[in-house]
């Protein structure tokens, strides 16, 4: 390839020298911008071919930038790096001076080489080579030195040349790119051997095919490759080191700008299979890349939304979806993937905020149940209470709607069915208290039906009796009682008539109750009681109505008969005899009584304690 070269930059030498030999005869303003456009275009590619040749041959290289210059007939190359970058200036000058012997030439030249930190306006470092001619043995006289800053306000300095060399062909601080041409060189007539350098070396290199089969990424090594080779290599560390989806996303651009410098390379190159196959193993890893990207967006949505409270289902449910969604392409990576560590973490971040809004949606959906279901137990209650007609029916009915208005109060107002609830309350209170009233009015009419009946019934007892005046009040009770009766109760059509009956039966008993032989017959009772209750002790006392005898056993006649008693265990037998007798004799004499009068005998003690109940025989 080398000898084609020199083929091909011969006939390059033999054109540009006529090319120059015509420039000088025939100097014009057209001749020189034609000559400076060259220039320009030859510069620019040997900064090309000096920052490929770095960055094949230097670990770090893949950061350098080289400019390239030509000011007052002299070429200048400016290389410049980042300044975390730790540089061995001597290998770089070495590495920049054996690419320039490399290249043909016919004359010796004089070259200025510059480094610089990214960001600062001098250089650093300087050397001065001399690339001699392609007969001649190839040597390089160089000086290397650090550069004061004091030089650089000093106008007798040899360095001020320098200074405008930085401040103006090397003026920019970014990513170097390309080259630039003094203007203000004179070149219109002069021979300039540094352009007949570059020009037989550039267009040697674009002549036709020449050019196609020179190209770095056809026969020679390529940047564009060797940075997709590196990103490759440091892939794994830069997928670890990663702490936010910004400098993912960084990522992402870089793969994506590498992938397109790939596909620039010529089918003809001797890489291709090689860049195929990184290409294809960079687009996958930027397609999971992408993946988690938009999972990472959709995660980031979902997490801004769930930071706010909420109890509304909708909102839940629409934060749940978003959870969802961010989950399910972060559990497509696999194991194998160099992305899965880094896609676990946020897997667990999104898991776990799916997991709180489920809890709240169980917990909203509850209250939400809670309603539906009252809503069909208030369903059974209205049923219930339209069939019922017994008062157990209308208990079971008044039950159910307690049930519902129970679970509606129930809800909080937390609760997204709070609103709700309180709506249904509004709605089924009525018809609670109406279903409480309707039963308590039931089981009153039932109670005074069957007080009714049970009075009537005790009153005809005192009729067959005649005792008139008890019958009296008893029918009255019953005739109150049946009155009561409501026309909505069950048992109205039976109470309407009782209520005449019980009347008659009523002014039956009264028109009895005033006949003269009803009052000769209390007086004698009463008369007879008190002969009954009469003694040396006074055994009782009594009163006397329409329905009882009630008699009381005085506390004076319950102590004589402890003392009595107290005597039998001291051996005196015939106290106790008498005690025993007596109290035969008075229980006999009640009953006698109770009997004539036909009254019911109630008999208690000094303390109230009922001893003795005596029903008197029906005659």
């Amino acid at each position: 390839m080398l000898e084609r070269l020199a083929v091909v930059l011969t006939f390059a030498m033999i054109s540009q020298t006529v090319s120059l030999d015509s420039t000088n005869t025939n100097s014009s303003s057209s001749g020189y911008s034609t000559k400076t456009a060259v220039q320009l275009e030859d510069l620019e590619f040997l900064a090309q071919i000096l920052q490929q040749h770095l960055r094949t041959n230097i670990p770090s290289g893949v950061l350098f930038g080289v400019k390239c210059a030509v000011k007052s007939d002299q070429l200048m190359i400016l290389i410049q790096h980042p300044k975390s970058v730790v540089t061995d200036t001597q290998r770089v000058f070495t590495l920049l001076v054996q690419m320039l012997e490399s290249l043909p030439a016919h004359q010796a030249q004089r070259v200025q080489l510059y480094l610089r930190q990214t960001g600062e306006k001098l250089p650093y470092a300087k050397q001065d080579v001399v690339i001699h001619e392609v007969s001649s043995q190839s040597q390089s006289k160089a000086e290397e030195f650090e550069i004061p800053v004091s030089a650089m306000f000093n106008s007798s300095s040899s360095l001020l040349n320098i200074t405008a060399v930085v401040e103006e062909p090397f003026a920019s601080s970014g990513e170097i790119h390309d080259c630039r041409v003094d203007k203000s060189a004179k070149s219109q007539s002069k021979f300039n051997p540094i352009v007949l350098f570059l020009g037989l070396f550039v267009t040697a290199i674009f002549g036709g095919v020449g050019y196609l089969l020179m190209s770095p990424c056809v026969l020679m090594t390529c940047k564009e490759l060797q940075t997709a080779k590196e990103l490759q290599g440091t892939f794994p560390q830069l997928v670890s080191n990663l702490k936010s989806e910004a400098e993912l996303t960084q990522l992402e651009k870089q793969i994506a700008n590498t992938v397109t410098d790939l596909q620039k390379i010529p089918g003809l190159s001797i890489h291709q299979q090689e860049v195929e196959k990184i290409r294809a193993n960079l687009i996958g890893e930027l397609q999971q890349i992408n993946q988690i990207n938009q999972a990472l967006q959709i995660g980031t949505t979902a997490t801004q939304k769930s930071r706010s409270f909420t109890t509304n289902i909708e909102e839940l449910q629409l934060r749940s979806q978003l959870w969802r969604k961010a989950i399910a392409p972060l559990e497509t990576i696999r194991p194998g993937s160099k992305l899965y560590i880094f896609s676990q973490l946020k897997l667990s971040i999104y898991r776990t905020g799916l997991q709180r809004v489920n809890v709240q949606l169980l917990a909203q959906g509850k209250w939400q149940q809670k309603i539906n279901d009252s809503q069909a137990v208030a369903k059974a209650a209205i049923q219930r209470e339209s069939t019922a007609k017994t008062f157990p029916e209308l208990q079971q009915a008044q039950s159910t709607w307690q049930v519902v208005i129970n679970a509606l109060t129930g809800v909080p107002q937390t609760s997204p069915a709070y609103p709700e609830a309180q709506k249904l309350l509004v709605e089924y209170r009525p018809k609670l208290i109406a279903i409480r009233d309707r039963t308590a009015k039931l089981e009153q009419s039932t109670k005074n039906f069957a007080q009714a009946v049970t009075t009537a019934k005790l009153a005809e007892q005192y009729q067959k009796q005649n005792q008139w005046q008890q019958a009296v009040n008893n029918w009255q009770q019953a005739l109150n009682s049946i009155r009561q009766v409501p026309a909505e109760s069950p048992f109205y059509n039976q109470a309407v008539p009782l209520v005449e009956a019980y009347s008659i039966a009523l002014q039956e008993a009264q028109a009895k109750s005033q006949s003269p032989t009803a009052i000769v017959t209390t007086d004698t009772t009463r008369t007879d009681l008190e002969k009954t209750c009469m003694g040396t002790v006074r055994v009782c006392n009594f009163t006397v109505d329409s329905r009882f005898i009630n008699v009381r056993i005085t506390p004076e006649y319950e102590q004589t008969l402890e003392s009595n008693v107290t005597n039998v265990s001291q051996g005196q037998e015939n106290n106790f005899q008498d005690v025993k007798k007596h109290l035969e004799s008075l229980q006999k004499a009640l009953e006698v009584i109770g009997d004539n009068a036909n009254l019911a005998v109630l008999v208690f003690d000094a303390q109230g304690q009922q001893i003795f109940t005596h029903i008197p025989k029906i005659n």
